[in-house]
């Protein structure tokens, strides 16, 4: 009987496939890298898109836009302390009813839960993360650490990627900024002169700027990292622009609006369409697009 020869493959052969294997998998990552960020981008396009719905539930209900945060105006004792900000009101409208009566933000103050000594059932609700209120291409942790809330850290809370559109006007009290949201804002659509598919809603924060928390503002009368810019952006700010490397301080850094998607960041607009605006942004145009009525007429680019 003849018996049959089966030649194997050399060690030259060998090398030349797992070079070849090796080149294939080199330019097909990229394009894989690709398609899961233009997937992550479009789930945070959604989860945006929920957030306009939300508020214009919010507004068929209550006959305006939440407070961009509370400013205890009738309680002076409540100035400079940390209080509610819009992403907790509308929480009705985002099927989180259960945390929204935990919290009972109608009669107790933010401070009520943040407050030195809490216990950790104490800390919890504040604690608690919110997949809807997080970027899928962000990095940040459930707790936000990369900035104190409030003067005074008494403990983390919980980390959101979006915050609410302020306009340029700097935040602090309830100062007019002739955006969207400030202290006591509750604005009406009716207000917004310049159209509601040109006016800024809400925008991402990456935690290359240091992210956000969903519950409010870490002091209701001061517009630093660690106050109202918690829960709220300035369009004064350019997308994405690194303030600390440029000037190795933080101050401005934690202010404007942020994203890991490549080249630039999803907005809400006030008629709740979501866009994607780049990086490369001219200051005038986001400060045209942030403003309720200033009467520019402004193209999204």
């Amino acid at each position: 009987m003849k018996c049959s020869k089966f030649r194997g493959f050399t060690l030259v052969e060998l090398l030349v496939v797992i070079a070849i294997i090796g080149i294939l998998v080199a330019l097909l990552l990229p394009a894989i890298q690709a398609a899961r960020e233009a997937a992550r981008r479009a789930e945070c396009n959604n989860k945006l898109k929920q957030i306009g719905v939300a508020l214009h539930n919010y507004h068929d209900t209550h006959k305006s836009l939440p407070a961009g945060y509370i400013y205890r105006t009738l309680n002076p004792s409540a100035a400079g302390d940390p209080d509610w900000g819009w992403q907790v009101s509308i929480m009705p409208f985002m099927e989180l009813d259960a945390l929204y009566a935990e919290l009972d933000m109608a009669t107790k103050l933010l401070k009520q839960y943040y407050k030195a000594g809490a216990t950790a059932a104490e800390q919890e609700p504040l604690q608690r993360p919110i997949p809807a209120y997080r970027c899928p291409s962000d990095i940040a942790k459930d707790l936000n650490t990369y900035c104190n809330f409030g003067g005074t850290n008494h403990f983390r809370i919980a980390t959101s990627n979006y915050v609410g559109s302020a306009g340029p006007g700097s935040l602090g009290g309830t100062a007019d900024t002739e955006g969207l949201f400030f202290g006591n804002s509750w604005l009406n659509l009716k207000e917004i002169l310049d159209g509601t598919s040109n006016t800024f809603m809400a925008g991402e924060r990456s935690a290359s700027h240091y992210a956000a928390v969903w519950a409010g503002v870490g002091g209701n009368n001061n517009n630093g990292n660690q106050y109202t810019a918690r829960t709220l952006a300035r369009s004064a700010f350019l997308i994405n622009y690194d303030y600390l490397g440029a000037t190795g301080v933080d101050t401005n850094h934690a202010k404007g609006f942020a994203s890991y998607h490549p080249g630039g960041v999803n907005f809400v607009f006030a008629d709740a369409s979501v866009r994607f605006l780049t990086q490369n942004t001219h200051s005038s145009i986001m400060s045209d697009l942030a403003r309720r009525n200033d009467g520019n007429a402004t193209t999204v680019p």
